[in-house]
This record gives structure tokens, C-alpha cells and sequence, in this order.
């Protein structure tokens, strides 16, 4: 710079820089000349002053704005992990809990226990009281959870009527906080017009380093399904490792049973039912069997829950069906039974409740050309005491075609004649619980002497399971008694007529 140089540009110069820098607190002042150099420090001056203005003016607004995201973030993610009805943290912030639990486990820090809790009944809450009553139930088993849960654990609602605590207690005092909780939820809640007790089912599984998150909540979940299986006692399950390889059998036996159904392994097996006069066979009762290739033939304990489970109980009835009116036919066309011959078919109660039921027997019974009477369907006794409509016209169609409709196991539930008169059924089949000591006890006989009258009053065809001896098969006959079927009679198996009569 040479000497006749303005100092004043150099200033400027250096103003203009550190406006640039985002310095807006520039010193220039105008000197005595009042020339057009000073004219220039006027307008920057008022430049950086108006610049600076407008970005305080844009640092509030950006702060502003960012208080306002972080708060819509908050509400986003306690949106995003909280249940709606119950206020509950929800499944995804249970499943982030176990991730960071996960995580903690790997850094050496104890283990913790996750419960994992399904009320009982209720569907039926629903269903009888209406979904506002349920809610009203979810949201006071939520309240009582998380007045229950210590600081520290997380209550959750997973959905529906599933719940799950993750709680930092040893192993060993787990059954006992299972047993607290449990005692909890069967406290009565009043609802508008009754009290209902939900009761429910637990299950719960320690962490451990070696297993992920997701094998941690299937094996919680698996011990509350064996504790959901139990019907009274053991409502608190610890997971143990045979309650898994149960869990995978049984979905490999469910996706095997499907198959099985397509390639006809379900077939009918028969138990024959006798005339007590005469000692002939006059029906016999079609018993479901699976020949499954690795587990031999299997009986109908070990899968039809299976197909209920898996809702193809339908198509298992439908094949046995299939099969015994085949057979009948057959038996028929070789003239080795009577034309009053009958086959006895149970059925679940979802057939029941399917109004397509009676068009698939009308169908079955014109397929192979059997005369309605000669099919006799088997219910049991308490799917009837529930008068639900959808039943009632399943039973009105059959009568209407022919079919009889017996309930089976009479008297191990209600037994009520009374109500059976109003139903279009035509007979019963006593409960073999009914005659164990029928030789030998007079309780016994009363009760079944009772039973035989009222029926003929009814006019119900009348058959005694459960026979096993001749004795008892004398002591019913002395009775009254008309029909049997038993043992003595006949185990369940591949049937083949005795011949006309």
C-alpha cells in the first residue's frame, strides 16, 4: 500500500470480511471529509446492522422451530410406544427393552425375567358382554399391572388380550411374583351389570447371554401356552426346554395333518353298539384315526386338537364322514347289515355353528345313496346347553332330513331332561362315568334306573357307554337298560359285520 493510500479502504475492506465471517458488529466510523469514502462506511454500517438484525431474527426462528421438532419427535415416539387403550408401554417398546437388555447381558450385568401373561376367556367377555365391557376389562388388568410392577421393570400390552412384564428378579423368585400377578388379575372387576373374575395364564423364561431377544420371548411364550393348557392348577409355567420341542412337534404334526387329509391317512375306525336283548350289532360308532408314517396309527386325543387349532376340524369331520357313509354303503350293497344299520359319527361344535354343515351331509348322504336315518350324529352334551341359534337350526335341518342327533356323554354335564325335551335330538349316550360300580352301588343304580325311565318318557333312543364286563352288562340289563357299547363289546377297530341282524 503506498502512502497516498486512504486508510479508510483497508477498514472497509476488513468490515466487509468479517460481515462475510457472519460478524455483523463492524467499527467503521466516518471521518471528518464526508466524501463518497465515508459515504460508503454509512451504508455498510447500516448493511451490517440491518444483517444482523435479520439474523437474530433467523436464530430465534430456527430455535423456535427446533424446540417445536423435538417436541413433535417426543410425542411421536411416545406415540410410537405406548399401547392407545391402556397406556401400557406396546410391543415395540417391550421388544426395544429386550434388545437393550440383550445388550447389557453381553457386558456382564445379571439376567432378568420376562413374563408373558394371556387372560383367560376372553373371547367369551367379548362375546357376552360386548367389546366396550372388554376394553373396560383390558384397561383395568393394565392398571393393575403397572400398579404391581416395581421401579425399574416395564409393563406392556403386546395386543389383544396378551400382556408382558420384564421384570429384574432372579429365577428363583419368579414363580412367586408369576403367583402374585396371577392373584392380582382374579380380583373381581365390576362391570355395568355383573362382576367377572378374567383370570389368566403366565408364562416366563430367564434371559440368557446365549439366546437372542427373539428366542427369549418364544420360549416365555411357549411356557404360558403349556400354563394355558393346564385347566385349574399350574397357571404359572417356567419354560422348560421339552415344552419347546412339544411346541415344534406339534406345529410339525398340524402341518402334517393337513397333508395327511389330502392323501386320505384320516380314516374312521368303529366301535360296534349292541342291542341288549338280542346281543346283535345294530350301529356301530365311527372313531377318527390317523396312520401317520413315522408314528404309527395315531387315535383322536393326539390330533384333533391339532385340527381345531389349526380350524380344519371341518375337513377331518368331513373325511370321516366320507369314510364311514362309504363303507355303510358298501356293507349295505353286500347285504352284511340290516337296512336299519347305522353309523355314529361325532362332530365338533364348530359344526355346529356352520350353517353349510347340514349341505354337506345332505351331499355326502346322496353321494352314496344312504337313507338319512341310517346316519346318526354324535354332539356333546354341553355344546347344546348354550341354545345358540346357529345350533338350533344345524339341529332343526338335520331332523328335517332324517339324520338323528344323539348327545353323547350324558351326564357328565348337565343333565337336564327338561331342556333336551325342547331340542330335536333323539336320543342319548350315558356317560360311562355313570356305571363304574353299577354291580355294586345302589346310588349308582338309582340314577340309572332314573335315567332309563325319563328317556322312554322322551321317547330317546337310550345307549350305556363305558361296558366292560358281563356283570355290568346283567346289572343294566336288570335296569332297563337297551343298548351298550364297550369293551366287552368290542374295541375300536377295523369293523366287519357279523351278518343280517
Amino acid at each position: 500500500m503506498t502512502e497516498n493510500t486512504d486508510p479508510r479502504i483497508q477498514q472497509i475492506v476488513d468490515a466487509i470480511v468479517s460481515i462475510s465471517a457472519g460478524d455483523f458488529s463492524v467499527s467503521l466510523t466516518p471521518s471528518v471529509l464526508r466524501d463518497d469514502v465515508d459515504a460508503i462506511i454509512v451504508g455498510i454500517r447500516a448493511m451490517a446492522a440491518r444483517l444482523g438484525d435479520t439474523y437474530e431474527a433467523l436464530e430465534r426462528r430456527v430455535d423456535q422451530r427446533t424446540a417445536m421438532l423435538e417436541r413433535a419427535s417426543s410425542s411421536l415416539e411416545v406415540l410410537a410406544y405406548t399401547d392407545t387403550l391402556t397406556g401400557l408401554a406396546n410391543r415395540a417398546a417391550i421388544l426395544r427393552e429386550l434388545r437393550a437388555h440383550h445388550e447389557s447381558l453381553q457386558r456382564g450385568e445379571p439376567a432378568a425375567v420376562l413374563f408373558l401373561l394371556d387372560l383367560d376367556f376372553f373371547k367369551h367377555i367379548n362375546d357376552t358382554h360386548g367389546h366396550n365391557a372388554g376394553d373396560t376389562v383390558l384397561k383395568e388388568v393394565a392398571r393393575r399391572l403397572e400398579a404391581h410392577t416395581r421401579p425399574g421393570d416395564l409393563a406392556a400390552r403386546l395386543g389383544g388380550d396378551e400382556f408382558a412384564i420384564l421384570a429384574h428378579v432372579d429365577i428363583v423368585s419368579a414363580k412367586s411374583l408369576g403367583q402374585r400377578i396371577l392373584e392380582v388379575l382374579q380380583e373381581p372387576i365390576d362391570l355395568d351389570s355383573s362382576v367377572i373374575t378374567p383370570g389368566g395364564s403366565i408364562g416366563f423364561c430367564a434371559s440368557n447371554p446365549a439366546q437372542s431377544e427373539d428366542q427369549w420371548v418364544e420360549q416365555a411364550d411357549t411356557a404360558m401356552y403349556v400354563a394355558k393348557r393346564n385347566s385349574s392348577q399350574d397357571k404359572v409355567q417356567q419354560f422348560e426346554q421339552y415344552m419347546l420341542y412339544e411346541r415344534r412337534q406339534k406345529a410339525k404334526l398340524s402341518s402334517e395333518l393337513r397333508d395327511a387329509l389330502d392323501c386320505r391317512d384320516i380314516f374312521p375306525v368303529y366301535q360296534p353298539i349292541i342291542c341288549a336283548s338280542t346281543g346283535a350289532h345294530v350301529a356301530v360308532e365311527a372313531l377318527a384315526r390317523w396312520a401317520h408314517p413315522e408314528l404309527g396309527v395315531l387315535s383322536p386325543l393326539e390330533f384333533l386338537p391339532l385340527a381345531a387349532a389349526a380350524g380344519i376340524s371341518n375337513k377331518v369331520t368331513a373325511r370321516i364322514l366320507s369314510g364311514a357313509l362309504a363303507d355303510l354303503a358298501a356293507w349295505h350293497a353286500a347285504g352284511k347289515v340290516t337296512r336299519d344299520f347305522r353309523v355314529q359319527v361325532n362332530v365338533t361344535p364348530a359344526e355346529l355353528c356352520d350353517l353349510a354343515f347340514p349341505d354337506l351331509i345332505k351331499g355326502l348322504l346322496r353321494s352314496y345313496e344312504v337313507p338319512a336315518d341310517c346316519l346318526v350324529i354324535e354332539v356333546t352334551e354341553e355344546r347344546y346347553i348354550s341354545d345358540g341359534k346357529l345350533e338350533l337350526y344345524t339341529l332343526m335341518a338335520l331332523k328335517q332330513m332324517g339324520v338323528r342327533v344323539y348327545i353323547d356323554d350324558f351326564g357328565a354335564g348337565y343333565s337336564s331332561f327338561g331342556y333336551l325335551s325342547k331340542l330335536p335330538v333323539a336320543g342319548v349316550k350315558i356317560d360311562r362315568s355313570l356305571n363304574t360300580e353299577v354291580e355294586t352301588s345302589a346310588r349308582q343304580r338309582a340314577i340309572l334306573r332314573s335315567i332309563f325311565d325319563l328317556a322312554a318318557a322322551c321317547e330317546l333312543d337310550c345307549t350305556v357307554e363305558g361296558v366292560e364286563t358281563a356283570q355290568q352288562a346283567h346289572a343294566l340289563i336288570a335296569l332297563g337298560a337297551t343298548h351298550f357299547q364297550g369293551y366287552f363289546y368290542g374295541k375300536p377297530g377295523a369293523y366287519e359285520p357279523m351278518g343280517l341282524g
